[in-house]
């Protein structure tokens, strides 16, 4: 046998004989008094340890960026509400300047979310959190005219006016 198993024996041996000797009350009175005020102090530190960790919010780092501005402001915004209402999720707001940066900094890992377009870099990894607008546009034009609408096969209208 190594050392360190003939170490383990001998500490769960010791263990065991503290154990029978409390069982038993073979050991002084202070002593058991020490051991039980020992183990409720043990158990009340591993418990406010334990509170500690589930209270403390998780913060997600976030890049966001536009050249108006907008995005960064608008999460700056959501993460302060966030903040204030004492939610268990934190955000950590970093402009990029554009959304490419953002994406770039969200491929390489240095961020956990990005605001980003859906066709800025690879983002093959990447899952949707939130979608902030979508594009609707209404073309009206006369039944005779000949201009053609078509579905894409990622299900977005293609239009063909035909201007006269």
């Amino acid at each position: 046998m190594q050392r360190e198993q003939y170490q383990q024996i001998a500490i769960g041996a010791g263990l065991l004989a503290v154990i029978a000797a409390i069982a038993t009350g073979r050991l002084p009175r202070w002593l058991r008094i020490m051991l039980v005020v020992a183990l409720a102090a043990l158990a009340g530190g591993a418990g406010l340890f334990a509170y500690r960790f589930v209270s403390n919010p998780t913060t997600l780092t976030v890049a966001a960026g536009s050249l108006d501005g907008d995005a960064p402001r608008f999460m700056a915004a959501l993460a302060s509400r966030m903040a204030s209402t004492n939610s268990a999720v934190r955000l950590k707001v970093i402009d990029k300047g554009t959304a490419l940066e953002a994406a770039k900094a969200f491929s390489a890992g240095d961020v956990d979310l990005a605001v980003a377009r859906a066709d800025a870099e690879d983002l093959s990894a990447a899952q949707t959190v939130v979608v902030f607008t979508r594009g609707v546009v209404l073309i009206v034009v006369p039944q005779e005219s000949r201009s053609r609408i078509w579905m894409t096969s990622k299900g977005r209208w293609l239009v063909l006016l035909a201007v006269r």
